[in-house]
């Protein structure tokens, strides 16, 4: 991700972080390294890993209200 200020909101950020036990420095630089990933909506989510009981392929991921999905890979 190119610039993360762009795309996320801090709160969102803030968020996001408690779920994955790591601090907002920690998210900022996993999304900079492509280690993690932010997806506007489930549409985009499901585009790139298509829609499945389980994804092997990350390590976790989580789902705010607001509809974004974030995902680490593993």
């Amino acid at each position: 991700m190119e610039n993360v200020a762009d795309n996320i909101h801090i709160g969102e950020l803030i968020a996001v972080s408690q779920v994955f036990k790591l601090n907002p420095y920690q998210m900022i630089t996993l999304l900079e390294n492509g280690d993690m990933e932010a997806f506007e909506n489930k549409e985009a989510f499901f585009q790139k890993y298509g829609n499945k009981e389980t994804y092997d392929e990350l390590s976790d991921w989580c789902e705010l209200n607001n509809g974004k999905i974030f995902t680490k890979t593993k």
